[in-house]
């Protein structure tokens, strides 16, 4: 019973994160597309675009950023520290493995709380960056909890598998 849970679990989150990352990989290219067209507008005809330096810098990038988090994790962009691990018992991994991710899920939720707020904040003032355009800030942190709350539940989605993953490999 828990085992298909998790799996049905499983397969839903990486649907999502699947989304988030292809999401991601079009703000990607997109960002490279227009900070090629500036330089080529800049350079050859001295008339660069105004607003692809704060579009780029305030959307584009931290979507690429937050919204891969997830995804990337799944697909074995981690980091383990195996000095510690590689010299206990194999009874002990596991669960220290196990508190590990519960931690960084917990600590992975606070910032998707956190960031949720500075969001809400951001959207109920009507927050500005203010130039040529009057960038809202709103959208520039949108991306944060949506990444950070796919990482938390990934973290605690593999936390509390029926059996453990090595962090680091592909899911």
């Amino acid at each position: 019973m828990f085992f298909s849970l998790h799996e049905r679990i499983d397969r839903a989150l990486s649907w999502i994160e699947n989304v988030a990352a292809i999401i991601a990989g079009c703000a990607a290219l997109i960002t490279m597309v227009l900070v090629t067209f500036d330089a080529v507008l800049r350079h050859l005809f001295s008339s660069p675009l105004t607003f692809q330096h704060h579009l780029t810098q305030y959307y584009l990038l931290v979507m690429v950023t937050m919204l891969a988090l997830s995804w990337g994790y799944r697909t074995g962009g981690a980091i383990q520290i195996q000095l510690l691990i590689d010299r206990l018992p194999a009874a002990v991994v596991g669960p220290l493995v196990r508190i590990g991710l519960l931690a960084s899920a917990g600590y992975i939720a606070a910032m998707t709380w956190r960031s949720y707020i500075e969001f809400l904040d951001a959207w109920e003032k009507g927050k500005l960056i203010m130039g040529v355009i009057d960038w809202p800030v709103a959208w520039s942190w949108v991306w944060i909890p949506l990444g950070c709350g796919l990482l938390a539940l990934r973290l605690l989605l593999d936390a509390t598998a029926p059996r453990l993953r090595a962090i680091g490999s592909s899911h």
